[in-house]
């Protein structure tokens, strides 16, 4: 244990580059700052006894790194321990965490204090730009004893969880603020969110007349107070011109996206570019001084579609959302136009995660000719300052890769502990220049084994996804590329050895097969929702589809000039890069949870990308 004696006024932790609340009540805060080798944390409790932080692989106790911390008689003291099971910590032989700093007043107790990134403790969580669960805890009574039963008492209710990533970089690219700039709220009015686990719900709004080019160089969430556990995401999309788009007046709610209720030319909107996204777990979103999302161009039509990702598993009735985003944008243009590339697995059947799984992987790619195509339009590379990773509730490891000369260079956004409930743009350290030859590629692993149903890929909450959008600059007429195992690929498995010729047209679950004779007249979705899965087999799928073909797909914007009926459908192998080892950095740990630090967490922008081809 670590004893301290306080002696002076209460500091501040404005020193630090992070805060975050960890409860709803806002009892318990936190705030830290890090640099290569350490990272220091002040925590601060309603309370006048013990308080505890965690740090948790998977919100759970066991496995968890934790420390603990009172203040007694003016004695500050800390202790660092590790959870085995749901029961008092033990306390770790290795004391890592260093007491800087600890005081109480009339209501809180604060402690500040700090610990290497990496000890080589492997009781101790190694701290990286993975996402992990941070467990806090309190009681009123301070211990009497380290351990024992004069240790510290039991925290009843006061204790929760919350999911962050300790290590990405600060609200940065906040430099001097334009000296011209604006400022337009694009919100929806009213909405009565569904009582239904998902919805997607839609809203066409008027930008600003403006005379010529601006550029967003921020974006700021507005969330609807109360609201905040149930708008996941919302996304924001240029709309191309079209003097007689459907426009309704202000009081009007909008519609549920994708349904025959929305107007057909609001779908116009969704081959405009994105300029503005939120997720659960980001705040605002400021790019650097030399780029800005674009407005007032020669394919901005004037509105723009907001689209709301309502999360409701409660299916509360009544709530009524008027959230959205503020948009600050200036006349003071920035050196390049920034974009949005999306890089996904086909949203639809063909995205199959079997049940019983505990590490189960998929790939999708950017077919290299699409992308050659577009980088000899706008004229040379393009260079990405920030990722985000996306699936939903079964994803577990996710990683952006980079291909070049059939060598994958080393990845560049990862997160290794995602979650869904933590999802934000990901600004990375140094950028990433993407030329032609290039392949760009997204790898899923999901956690299926509490499953015992198939999950298919779908917008729902409870259905999956598996993509990659990298925001880059200068700004491509690439809107989105894709790719899927081709039917044959994921039906083969079970034994089809024919289907029909007819595959694009219809829809992929309504794909006739053909042969073996015995089989003949099952469609694709007969076939997938009749395999049988067990661990073993859902290994042998996985390795299966990987040997396989691949059809890939892309779709640009507007005004593209590239046809990209060229490249849609092509099919062949997946890329089969060769994998360079990685070192291990100076001081790094060759054992136990050592390891080099890696790139990760960002938000998601789940978005449905509409293609020229119609393969639901």
């Amino acid at each position: 244990v670590v004893i301290l004696v306080y002696v002076g006024s209460a500091s501040a932790a404005t020193d630090h580059t992070h805060h975050e609340v960890l409860d709803e009540n806002g009892d318990f805060t936190l705030s830290w700052k890090f640099d290569d080798v350490n990272i220091e944390f002040e925590a601060q409790a309603k309370t006048r006894g013990w308080l505890g932080l965690g740090l948790s692989p998977n919100g759970g106790m066991p496995g968890s790194d934790i420390v603990i911390g009172w203040v007694k008689d003016g004695q500050a003291y800390l202790t660092d321990r590790y959870a085995e099971e749901k029961a008092l910590p033990e306390l770790d032989e290795s004391q890592d965490w260093e007491l800087l700093s600890g005081y109480e007043n009339d209501t809180h107790t604060v402690l500040r204090f700090k610990r290497k990134l990496q000890t080589c403790d492997d009781r101790d969580r190694l701290v990286t730009k993975d996402t992990l669960r941070l467990l806090w805890a309190w009681n009123d009574q301070d211990p009497e004893d380290e351990t024992g039963p004069s240790g510290p008492v039991y925290h009843g209710s006061n204790r929760g969880v919350r999911s962050s990533a300790l290590l990405r970089s600060s609200d940065i690219f906040t430099g001097l603020m334009p000296d011209n700039y604006l400022t337009h709220d694009v919100v929806v009015n009213n909405v009565t969110i569904p009582t239904k686990r998902t919805t997607y719900w839609c809203k066409l709004l008027e930008m600003p007349k403006l005379e010529r080019k601006h550029h967003i160089f921020k974006v700021k969430p507005f969330i609807t107070p109360g609201n905040e556990g149930m708008v996941h995401h919302i996304i924001v999309y240029k709309c191309h011109v079209n003097p007689n788009r459907t426009v309704l007046p202000h009081e009007h709610p909008g519609h549920e996206c994708y349904t025959p209720n929305m107007p057909q030319d609001w779908g116009e909107c969704y081959a405009g570019s994105i300029i503005g996204g939120w997720a659960v777990g980001t705040g605002d979103l400021s790019f650097p001084e030399h780029v800005g999302f674009p407005i007032g161009d020669e394919d901005d039509g004037g509105q723009v579609l907001i689209e709301m990702h309502y999360d409701n598993p409660q299916e509360r009735q009544g709530v009524l959302d008027h959230s959205g985003l503020t948009f600050l944008y200036t006349p003071e243009l920035r050196q390049y136009d920034a974009g949005m590339l999306i890089v996904t697995q086909k949203v639809d059947y063909s995205l199959i995660v079997p049940p019983y799984a505990d590490e189960y992987k998929m790939d999708a790619f950017c077919n290299q000719e699409c992308l050659d195509a577009f980088l000899d339009e706008v004229g040379q590379e393009i260079h990405v300052f920030a990722d985000q990773l996306h699936a939903h509730l079964l994803g577990r490891k996710m990683r952006t890769r980079l291909i070049r000369d059939g060598v994958e260079l080393p990845v560049f956004s990862r997160d290794d502990n995602y979650d869904f409930n933590l999802q934000y743009y990901r600004m990375l350290d140094e950028e990433v220049t993407i030329k032609k030859g290039d392949t760009i590629m997204v790898e899923c692993t999901y956690g299926s084994a509490h499953k015992t149903q198939t999950v298919y890929g779908g917008l729902g909450t409870d259905q999956e996804m598996c993509q990659s959008g990298l925001l880059y600059y200068p700004k491509m007429n690439l809107a989105a590329c894709s790719s899927r195992p081709t039917p044959l690929n994921v039906l083969s498995f079970a034994g089809v050895e024919e289907i029909s010729n007819d595959i694009y047209t219809q829809p992929l679950t309504d794909i006739p097969v053909v042969k073996p004779a015995h089989m003949a007249g099952m469609t694709y979705g007969d076939v997938v929702q009749g395999i049988t899965w067990d661990q073993n087999k859902a290994q042998q799928f996985q390795d299966h589809l990987k040997r396989g073909n691949f059809a890939s797909f892309c779709s640009g914007n507007t005004i593209t000039n590239v046809n990209t009926t060229l490249f849609n459908t092509r099919e062949g192998p997946m890329p089969k890069p060769t994998r360079v080892q990685a070192t291990v950095s100076d001081g790094m740990c060759s054992a136990g949870n050592s390891g080099p630090m890696f790139l990760s967490p960002l938000i998601l922008l789940t978005i449905f990308v509409s293609t020229a081809v119609s393969i639901l």
